[in-house]
């Protein structure tokens, strides 16, 4: 009933009136959202969410709530003689769990990996969040819904990718706005609409500079039928589509191969010591790995941009990655992309639908980003202030990382996918709060100098423990004592820097330990 409320609270404040129930807009914000599956439990066959795609499909799945019901016996650690009997050990303990909260939460549903939330409904990866709903990949935010990876927003609907929103409808790629409509790749600026790469300004549509009233009249009336249209349609227009039409949608996009950039000297320096602090061994150099580290990363690529120079494209961001490459330019060009703009005729009111045709004639979208105070951010598209990085998506906060996705708060950082907050020393880790020199840990918190876990959180120095609390010196859910758990730890992480000294990869994961254990029953 609270989400409801805020529900309709935001609908008017955005469009001046409440345009329906939140119910009949589901499946237009749940294009917002990031990939996530919905599993059956294993125990009692309902729905489980989970929120990686990664897992095994043939991997069993229960919900948080059922977690006694799947306990198993004490682990045997003399059976544990070398890597494989490891495996073999936890095989059957390995139940991958959805429907997680962490920390504090309240009248929070259909919800995964929610942690310290509030009136939050349908969503994933979500942290200090009120009243909100179809989210993902959000934190600290209120008053939210259909928005991800946007944290620091307050009344919004339909955004993507940047920090700091208030009353901001369809904006993306973006810091520091209020009272904007779509809006894309700007800064610090507020009574907006249809605005592409602009910085610090007031009362625009479709970039081109109105005075303060004539712009509030035309918002007025553009925000009317835009609300008329929700309210009959139950969704509106995106602004990727206002850069796509009939003659041009399926043009075929081309890819660019460029040779990678060199790594930063320090971002090498911090991969050799993270490495040492998680797995007791200085790997370099750092791209030897950089295709095991990027296996289940963010994707990005190069294409041909608007003027045929190389641009970044990123794939599976919801409804950016729509964007066509011909519609895209670099940073550099990105002046561009705020020059061009629309024209209006002394007098003129024109519709919502005039007033669209119009933008998507000068429409130029920008996936580059760079905000705050940086330093040697290499072939990193998204930066929030950020030092020191290779190979990245976005960075927020935080330095000393490479080939990863979503770095926030947190240093020495390699590899894992999406989200990893207030976090240090990590390896190939995913979806992740409050770790500790960590390897292959996914969905945990505050979970320390432990691998191969999974749903997890205030433990320490653990191996291969699922959907465990509080342990120490703990090997597939069963506390050892610090002398086995250090005889176990050695004999593992000597198998995984082996195969990664040998091969620049290994094989052993938290979302491959099914195949790990039927590879090795075949021997």
């Amino acid at each position: 009933m609270e989400v409801e409320k805020a529900f309709k609270s935001v609908c008017r404040v955005l469009f001046g009136r409440e345009i329906g129930d939140l119910s009949n807009f589901e499946p237009y914000l749940l294009e917002m959202m990031f990939p996530y599956r919905t599993v059956k439990s294993a125990v009692s066959g309902k729905d489980v969410m989970v929120s990686l795609s990664l897992y095994p499909h043939d991997a069993k799945f229960i919900s948080q709530d059922e977690i006694e019901k799947a306990k198993f016996a004490p682990l045997n650690i003399n059976e544990i003689k070398d890597v494989d009997s490891l495996f073999e050990a936890v095989y059957e303990r390995e139940i991958y769990c959805g429907n997680r909260l962490f920390g504090k939460n309240s009248n929070v549903q259909k919800v995964d990996n929610c942690v310290d939330c509030v009136d939050v409904h349908f969503g994933h990866n979500v942290f200090n969040v009120k009243y909100g709903a179809y989210l993902s990949y959000l934190r600290e935010s209120e008053n939210v819904f259909g928005v991800s990876a946007f944290p620091g927003s307050n009344i919004a609907m339909r955004c993507c990718d940047g920090v700091g929103l208030n009353r901001c409808f369809e904006c993306y790629y973006s810091t520091k706005l209020a009272d904007t409509y779509y809006a894309f790749n700007c800064i610090g600026c507020a009574n907006c609409m249809f605005a592409f790469g602009l910085r610090g300004k007031r009362y625009l549509i479709g970039n081109l500079q109105l005075e303060k009233g004539k712009y509030l009249e035309l918002r007025e009336k553009l925000v009317a039928e835009m609300a008329e249209e929700l309210a009959k349609n139950k969704r509106l227009f995106s602004i990727v589509d206002l850069a796509e039409n009939e003659k041009e949608r399926g043009n075929r996009e081309e890819e660019i191969i460029m040779p990678d950039a060199p790594v930063p000297a320090r971002v090498e320096e911090a991969f050799e010591n993270a490495s040492n602090v998680v797995l007791g061994k200085k790997l370099a150099p750092l791209k030897k790995y950089g295709e095991w580290l990027l296996h289940n990363a963010l994707k990005t690529k190069k294409v041909k941009g608007a003027f045929g120079k190389p641009v970044y494209k990123v794939v599976g961001l919801p409804i950016i990655e729509r964007v066509p490459a011909r519609r895209l330019v670099g940073l550099s060009e990105i002046g561009k992309a705020a020059e061009s703009k629309i024209a209006l005729g002394e007098g003129e009111k024109p519709g919502l639908r005039e007033i669209t045709e119009r933008v998507s004639k000068i429409a130029l979208f920008c996936e580059e980003f760079v905000d705050g105070q940086n330093e040697k951010c290499v072939d990193t598209m998204s930066i929030f202030t950020g030092a020191h990085t290779y190979k990245l998506w976005d960075v927020t906060n935080s330095s000393y990382a490479a080939y990863s996705s979503g770095v926030i708060n947190s240093q020495y950082v390699f590899g894992g996918y999406l989200r990893i907050l207030n976090s240090e020393f990590c390896i190939n880790c995913y979806d992740s709060t409050n770790l500790k020199r960590c390897f292959e840990v996914d969905g945990s918190y505050s979970t320390r100098d432990s691998y191969l876990c999974h749903d997890c959180e205030n433990i320490s120095d653990c191996i291969l423990c699922f959907n465990s609390k509080n342990l120490k010196y703990a090997v597939g859910n069963t506390e050892v004592g610090k002398d086995e758990y250090s005889r176990v730890k050695k004999m593992l992480l000597d198998g995984i820097t082996g195969e990664l000294e040998k091969n620049g990869k290994t094989d052993i994961g938290i979302f491959s330990l099914l195949g790990k254990k039927r590879k090795n029953t075949r021997r």
